[in-house]
């Protein structure tokens, strides 16, 4: 089979799965309601709530249930406007094929990489949480596309269309707007850029106002993501933390939680500036771990990043433990749930170690990726220091 055919296969198997996936509603609905794939600021169903609200002529953003943007607001109104059952099905799959496609694209052009485009693509369509996040019509799939996109056009030199990307992606999760400074790197430290990203992102938000007629919207999205006035359980570490903290005491540790993330931005652009590819990663790593509502799809999205860093594997040292605690949070995360929510056998501890132990795994895997490329760095340097223990005096 030439390669061609064999990445056709790959994208047409992985749209098929997808597509008959959606054909079975009970399990599309199961899926939307999973807290693990699906968050307050990106369930499809909250989502269908705004569009009846605004269709019926209530403002969307007056209660708090709904907290989608404004653009997707309006891009979901017109499709669903079709009479096409298969419109969303069609939608979602394809914005995934599109993702993994700029994943090979990414491969393609990234240097001392040995791996086949081929590969990184059909490690991110068959990938479990790529697959779960994709049917339960998670909104998280737009951000990645962004995300991803951006990468792509600034690999290319498209610095217009980077910024575009990037700042659609900061528009819809406020996070994104961390890997700017990895953009800038990326397309020869040229600052004056950033002009180009306040202008795209500025746009948005005057199309925002046009189309709910007020700013209301910033409160009940980039609000509710700041502040975690929503604390709906999530794979993440802040909604059991805020449930049991002292009020008096939650605005400093909402401060310092939130600028514990973006505080990494810096240190990891200076350090990783030689492996910019490598910087985007790790950023991305850290939004799925850190940022106030995660999900599985954030997981999914760097996991098929880091596919593509196969010169670093030979330096990791914790896989198998890492595995193990992924497969481990897997398996009993849906269990715990149970047994708390309907079960009534276990209370919110059960579901909240899990996911300490899911977190657990991915920084483990961020700490093990990050020593593996500077680990590389430093044999590349010196040579003779290849296979032996370095100590640092």
């Amino acid at each position: 089979m030439t390669l061609l055919k064999r990445t056709n296969l790959i994208y047409i198997t992985a749209f098929a799965i997808r597509l008959a996936m959606f054909n079975f509603p009970s399990v599309a609905n199961t899926l939307a309601d999973r807290i693990e794939l699906s968050t307050p600021i990106t369930s499809f169903k909250r989502l269908t709530e705004g569009i009846y609200l605004y269709n019926h002529n209530v403002p969307p953003y007056d209660g708090d249930a709904f907290h989608q943007l404004p653009l997707l607001l309006c891009l979901f109104s017109f499709i669903m406007s079709f009479p096409f059952s298969n419109t969303i099905p069609f939608l979602y799959s394809t914005v995934d094929i599109i993702i993994a496609y700029a994943l090979s694209r990414i491969a393609q052009l990234k240097e001392n990489t040995t791996i086949s485009p081929s590969t990184v693509a059909a490690l991110y369509l068959f990938n479990p949480l790529t697959i779960l996040s994709c049917v339960s019509r998670s909104t998280i799939i737009f951000t990645n596309f962004s995300m991803v996109l951006s990468l792509l056009s600034a690999l290319k030199g498209h610095s217009h269309q980077a910024m575009f990307w990037i700042a659609l992606g900061a528009y819809q999760s406020l996070y994104p707007i961390m890997l700017v400074p990895v953009l800038i790197m990326i397309l020869n430290n040229n600052i004056s850029i950033v002009g180009s990203f306040v202008v795209y992102l500025t746009g948005l938000f005057a199309m925002s106002r046009l189309y709910v007629g007020s700013w209301s919207f910033i409160r009940a999205t980039y609000g509710i993501i700041l502040f975690l006035s929503d604390l709906t359980p999530n794979v993440g570490m802040f909604w059991y933390f805020f449930i049991e903290i002292f009020d008096q005491f939650r605005s400093f540790f909402m401060v310092a939680f939130q600028f514990h993330m973006f505080i990494f931005t810096a240190p990891i652009c200076i350090r990783l500036r030689k492996q910019p590819i490598f910087a985007m990663t790790v950023l991305c790593s850290i939004m799925a771990i850190f940022k106030s509502y995660p999900s599985a799809g954030d997981a999914a999205f760097y996991l098929s990043l880091v596919s593509m860093h196969d010169e670093l594997f030979k330096y990791c040292r914790y896989g198998f433990l890492v595995s193990n605690l992924f497969l481990y949070a897997s398996v009993l995360a849906p269990i715990f749930w149970h047994l708390w929510i309907y079960a009534g056998s276990g209370n919110a501890n059960f579901f909240y170690a899990i996911t300490l132990v899911y977190n657990l795994g991915q920084v483990l895997l961020l700490i093990d990726l990050v020593y593996a490329a500077l680990r590389r760095e430093f044999d590349l340097e010196h040579p003779e220091s290849i296979g032996k223990l370095v100590i640092h005096k």
